[in-house]
């Protein structure tokens, strides 16, 4: 495999509903498409991938406008697309990963940019090989095509680790959704004032997700708001204890908002002392990122880590920004980490092998990894997202796409038609315009999992504004 030529565009989309993470709040949300051209076995063929560049996720300094980290975002991925373009040859998937992770050296700020520009070429290089061989992802996985014999080696501060990406298929038809509560999300018609409800044929309330989409699995955020933080869950609380399920099961979302473990474990115990959240602290999966970045995968942070994630699991994700950092984590005493297509594919797999091979080790805690989102919507970033978690056997994963945007909207109305067409089972038309069907607080994964890298349409290339572009050498 070779490239030939590579191009970048954009659409922007907007969101139905401020999603509030952290100190952020997204409102505009550009949408990307990288689209590579490779020779494979002496034939033409094309690979696709696309995510949205949200604000202050992947650079959260505060030192750089929303503008220029849509420049950054967009650099990180051309980037990463002109050194893959550099290679005379494309052995497998791994060399490239491989490659691509020794091709820079990120400073603090960039780690995480790196990944996500390794991770948008990675996609391509799947959706090409699943195109050229005509077989979906799990297939190609499992049959050892994308990796053939790559083995790599982690080093969490000398203590080493040789780990192969994983390459079994637990697909199954279906997967759970894991709804986000964001912090200024409306929990019920009450929080929302008459004159501004959308009235879109959408939920737009936790109410709404519980009662219309059955939703069994929450993604609560938390902001180090002490009393607010308590009082929001106990709202979360009630609002499910009106539904009349009982079995919703959370993980909970420190957003980076916490300096240390002792002072997130402080927290904990205010949640754990309240009689009225007995439920959903028993019901409580894990704990994902409570500290910051820049001090999450040090010592003194996380003093208590380890006895803490013997009681909930405590798991990384915006800390998991190079190949080594899981491995790093769980020698800390965290309990695993996300998969996040944004972070990469390579990556993801490499760490879902190796979640399982220490599981199998250690009996002192349960290791986990979870499905993430960054906010992504279909056709090709939402697919591509699911098949992966599909293929490594999670069973739930968070979706927020379809909370915060209008279906897909986003896209050019002349194709609606070709999404429902090929993917009826995943979506619904709402108002003319295909939305995310969830049922029994389900997705299907049918054609998720037998198209390709998660999608059978042609995402239309043209209709959207080149901002980066480049030829092979």
């Amino acid at each position: 495999m070779r490239v030939l030529s590579w191009r970048l565009g954009t659409r922007p989309s907007k969101t139905r509903i401020p999603f509030r993470y952290g100190k952020a709040c997204l409102v505009d949300c550009p949408q990307a498409l990288l689209e590579i051209k490779f020779e494979i076995d002496g034939r033409a063929a094309i690979g696709y991938a696309s995510d949205c560049l949200p604000p202050s996720w992947f650079d959260k300094s505060g030192c750089r406008t929303f503008a220029e980290q849509i420049e950054d975002m967009l650099n990180a991925i051309a980037a990463s697309a002109a050194f893959l373009g550099g290679l005379p040859t494309i052995p497998s998937l791994g060399t490239a990963a491989q490659l691509l992770w020794e091709s820079t050296t990120p400073s603090e700020q960039t780690k995480l940019l790196d990944s996500f520009g390794h991770s948008m070429v990675e996609r391509c290089v799947i959706d090409a090989g699943c195109r050229h061989y005509g077989r979906s992802f799990r297939e190609l996985l499992s049959s050892g095509e994308l990796y053939k014999d790559y083995t790599t080696e982690l080093d969490a501060w000398g203590i080493k680790t040789s780990v192969r990406p994983w390459q079994r298929d637990m697909s199954t038809d279906a997967i759970s959704v894991r709804h986000t509560v964001g912090l200024g999300d409306p929990l019920t018609k009450g929080d929302i004032d008459c004159g501004q409800r959308l009235h879109d044929g959408l939920p737009e309330t936790l109410e709404d997700h519980l009662l219309q989409n059955g939703i069994c699995y929450l993604k609560v955020k938390v902001g180090n708001h002490g009393l607010d933080d308590l009082n929001r869950l106990l709202d979360i609380n009630r609002v499910v204890a009106t539904t009349g399920n009982r079995n919703v099961r959370y993980t909970i979302d420190g957003n980076e908002q916490y300096a240390s473990i002792p002072e997130f474990v402080e927290f904990w115990d205010e949640v754990s002392s309240h009689p009225d959240l007995k439920l959903l602290r028993d019901s409580v999966l894990a704990v994902e990122q409570p500290l910051n970045r820049s001090r999450a995968l040090e010592e003194d942070a996380t003093i208590g880590l380890r006895d803490f994630s013997r009681q909930v699991p405590v798991i990384i994700d915006e800390s998991d920004a190079t190949k080594d950092d899981c491995w790093k984590a769980i020698c800390l005493g965290y309990s695993g980490t996300s998969s996040k297509a944004c972070k990469g594919i390579t990556k993801a797999l490499v760490n879902r092998q190796l979640i399982a091979d220490v599981q199998n080790g250690d009996n002192d805690r349960r290791l986990v990894m979870t499905g993430e989102d960054l906010c992504c919507v279909g056709v090709v970033a939402l697919q591509s997202d699911l098949a992966l978690v599909s293929a490594m056997g999670i069973t739930h994963v968070e979706r927020n796409g379809h909370h915060y945007h209008e279906g897909l909207r986003y896209l050019d109305a002349a194709h609606y038609d070709e999404i429902i067409a090929c993917h009826g089972d995943l979506y619904s038309s709402v108002g003319g315009v295909p939305a995310l069907k969830i049922r029994d607080g389900k997705i299907s994964l049918n054609s998720v999992n037998h198209n390709g890298f998660g999608f059978a349409v042609d995402p239309h290339f043209e209709t959207y504004q080149v901002v980066r572009q480049g030829n092979a050498g």
